[in-house]
């Protein structure tokens, strides 16, 4: 069922291409970067990139279309884009979380509604973190 699914859709896919419709701006080649992969669950791609020396930490600018920012932190994106299973791969891969950035995670998972990442978060959590939000802003 799922293939009859998939191949139905070429001709309308074909369709749009002919009829102009642009492709989203990430799909238009060019690599991904860590904080994308993350967002876009691929897995074989992160694990790809932090084996070449890809920072789990730094901050990636993000292509339009990908997530609602300009650029995020690989944990930010897979927060963001509610990828639980992308953030217990970034903690195991050398992702670190202080309390502050912790907490900011953590509320920014509990906004989006992804309560699979807040377990995931809480796995991770700082000896001291608690879950208050006052005060907390979070990327979007």
């Amino acid at each position: 069922m799922r293939l009859r699914v998939a191949c139905a859709a070429v001709p309308a896919l074909i369709g749009l291409v002919v009829a102009g419709a642009a492709a989203p701006l990430f799909w238009r080649g060019g690599s991904l970067n860590l904080a994308e992969a993350a967002a876009l669950r691929d897995a074989g791609e992160a694990v790809r990139l932090i084996a070449s020396g890809a920072d789990p930490n730094a901050t990636y600018p993000l292509r339009p279309g990908i997530l609602a920012a300009e650029s995020l932190t690989p944990l930010e994106a897979a927060v963001g884009a509610r990828r639980a299973e992308m953030v217990e791969l970034l903690m195991l891969h050398g992702a670190k979380v202080d309390l502050a950035g912790w907490r900011r995670l953590n509320c920014f998972a509990q906004k989006t509604g992804a309560t699979d990442v807040v377990t995931t978060l809480d796995h991770f959590a700082p000896a001291t973190a608690r879950a208050s939000c006052e005060g907390i802003s979070t990327p979007f």
